[in-house]
């Protein structure tokens, strides 16, 4: 697309065919002709803060889209009903085309959104992205609530509903830190008859007990969230700062720990299955620890999802396996982001560092979750079959593979002194 065929064209003529936006790592440019919108809790750059809205965010998406409809010389450009985000073109007076983009979020309060608003043309835009942004934002809340009905419940994504398949009978950990995600999974795995679950993290998420009543409200199970969050004990909320995780039975349904404390097993009651989301591509750390963290917790099985890349016949001929990001050199990084953007995955570092990637220079760039490990699928199974977890099942879950393994009994025996 050129600026010249977006001015001539009309309505949605002459624009590039959109994609969807990961607003977790979206980087604005430094020209003043943008404006985001974001809830409160977003940890990235943000010139307005989204208000809460009560209700889903099903339901709020489908209030957004009737509401675009109203606004003069908008046309949608594409929706991801799967992700709750759409995209419009609004064309000024003079044709000048602006875009927007929409995603709809869960929140302990309800929802709240992602409303970002950017020029095609022109460096400065004398504040036009962000009145529009709070135009919309008015308009949303001016709504009445009851205006649209809430939309049926989404499916479980493959990981949650791979976690549920295997969970009946078992007692479950869930070992990774998404305080969004890890809620609604542990409702899943109670529901398909867990024995018992517990999540750990290193550090307590705001608002755990409402994040879980929240998740419980979302997804009907009330009930089971309303017990595990009263079986929690008061006494012990929070922890002491000094404790890796909290010692005793299953009463308290999530706990501070990592997964390379020393006295882990001691500190764990006997698990089945570990669930860990906690995408290895974005670990900012050694990841083959992880898994040893991972096989320490006494689980026999373990279900795992991570980030991989699609070994292309360039990669190939690098020798692409795994490669740490702070270890790329142009053309290896040049190479990566070819065969990402062949699979639909777009990462704002490559642009913003087509060379090496440093903490110092992803903080400089405001990056909120940049890649730092590529992995191949090999490279993955390498890496488990090297902590001591034999692969059994595979399940692609979009960029994602879903990793189904068992611990390996004979490397355990032999390890034993």
């Amino acid at each position: 697309m050129t600026a010249f065929g977006a001015l001539l064209g009309q309505g949605p003529k002459g624009l590039e065919t959109p994609g969807p936006i990961e607003f977790a790592s979206l980087v604005q440019p430094t020209s003043p002709n943008t404006c985001l919108a974001a809830p409160a809790a977003h940890p990235g750059p943000k010139q307005v803060v989204a208000p809460a809205f009560p209700g889903p965010p099903e339901a709020l998406f489908g209030r957004l889209l009737g509401l675009a409809q109203g606004f003069p010389r908008t046309w949608q450009l594409a929706a991801w009903p799967e992700r709750r985000q759409a995209q419009w073109v609004e064309r000024s007076a003079l044709n000048f085309p602006d875009i927007i983009v929409a995603e709809c979020v869960a929140t302990p309060e309800g929802s709240s959104l992602f409303l970002y608003s950017r020029s095609l043309i022109g460096y400065s835009d004398f504040g036009a992205n962000r009145g529009r942004v709070e135009r919309r934002l008015r308009a949303l809340e001016a709504l009445p609530a009851e205006a649209a009905p809430a939309s049926p419940q989404p499916p479980p994504s493959r990981f949650a509903a791979c976690a549920a398949a295997a969970a009946q009978g078992q007692r479950v950990l869930l070992a990774w830190e998404d305080a969004r995600e890890t809620p609604e999974v542990a409702l899943r795995v109670i529901a398909a008859g867990a024995a018992a679950i517990q999540v750990m993290t290193p550090s307590r998420p705001e608002e755990a007990d409402a994040l879980l009543l929240a998740a419980g409200s979302r997804l009907g199970l009330s009930a089971e969230a309303e017990a595990l969050a009263e079986a929690r004990a008061a006494a012990r909320d929070p922890l002491p700062p000094p404790m890796h995780a909290d010692p005793g039975a299953w009463r308290a349904w999530w706990m501070r720990g990592t997964l390379d404390a020393p006295d882990l097993r001691e500190r764990l009651p006997e698990i089945d299955l570990v669930l860990d989301g906690e995408d290895l591509a974005r670990l900012d750390g050694d990841p083959p620890r992880r898994l040893l963290g991972l096989r320490a917790s006494g689980a026999r099985r373990l279900i795992l999802r991570s980030s991989v890349v699609p070994v292309t016949p360039e990669l190939a001929a690098l020798g692409f396996d795994l490669w740490h990001a702070g270890e790329l050199d142009a053309a290896r990084s040049a190479a990566l982001d070819a065969a990402l953007t062949g699979a639909g995955v777009t990462l704002p570092q490559f642009a913003a560092l087509p060379g090496r990637l440093t903490r110092e220079a992803a903080a400089a760039a405001h990056l909120v979750a940049p890649w730092w490990w590529f992995i191949s699928e090999a490279g993955l199974t390498e890496w488990l079959t090297e902590a001591g977890w034999r692969v059994q099942a595979r399940e692609r879950e979009g960029q994602a593979l879903i990793v189904t393994a068992q611990i390996v009994t004979a490397q355990i025996v032999t390890a034993m002194p």
